[in-house]
């Protein structure tokens, strides 16, 4: 099963490189990727949104969900799946990035991503929506690269997606009961 599954995943990385690698496209995908290093982007957003009190409770939450996301994503499933990345299976001779030193398994870029999105998303739907396509490239970027698999991407997209719904929603709730409680009680 598992050799079937690499297979289709190598299909569409190769399909990738075969029809959609252009001068254009490297430049500005290796730009998109850079955005995701490490969470970098999101992070900064996330600090950014915990210096006004209007958006107080967004930072926290997009914050909480990128540490626990890259808990589980890098510190546990990479390890525990060991997958090696497609472009150490089969490498390819004109590499975009830097070869990566952690496991393929899921989609760091990807789950931080769309973790940051969902927060984003619940405390301000357009923000939401263009942190989502944001999103959406970065994890795209991660295929075009050719640094992930398909469904490492996939993977990716689900964790952060289930962080982000089952967080955000307990989290903020708390977060506005701690900042404004109830005087009636």
């Amino acid at each position: 099963m598992t050799a079937a599954i690499t297979s289709l995943d190598f299909s569409l990385l190769y399909w990738i490189q075969a029809h959609m690698r252009n001068d254009f496209f490297d430049g500005f995908f290796k730009l998109v990727t850079h955005l995701g290093d490490a969470g970098i982007f999101w992070i900064a957003l996330g600090i950014i949104l915990l210096c006004f009190p209007k958006t107080r409770r967004c930072g926290i939450c997009m914050l909480v969900c990128l540490a626990v996301t890259a808990l589980l994503g890098e510190g546990l499933l990479k390890h525990l799946f060991t997958r090696e990345r497609p472009c150490v299976q089969q490498p390819i001779a004109d590499m975009l990035l830097a070869l990566p030193t952690t496991y393929s398994f899921p989609s760091g870029h990807s789950a931080s991503s769309f973790t940051a999105a969902t927060a984003l998303f619940f405390h301000d739907r357009r923000a939401g929506i263009a942190a989502y396509i944001l999103a959406a490239l970065i994890a795209f970027s991660r295929l075009y690269c050719y640094v992930h698999f398909p469904t490492d991407v996939l993977t990716g997209i689900a964790l952060g997606l289930c962080v982000g719904i089952v967080l955000t929603p307990r989290l903020s709730s708390r977060l506005l009961t701690c900042i404004h409680p109830d005087p009636s009680a």
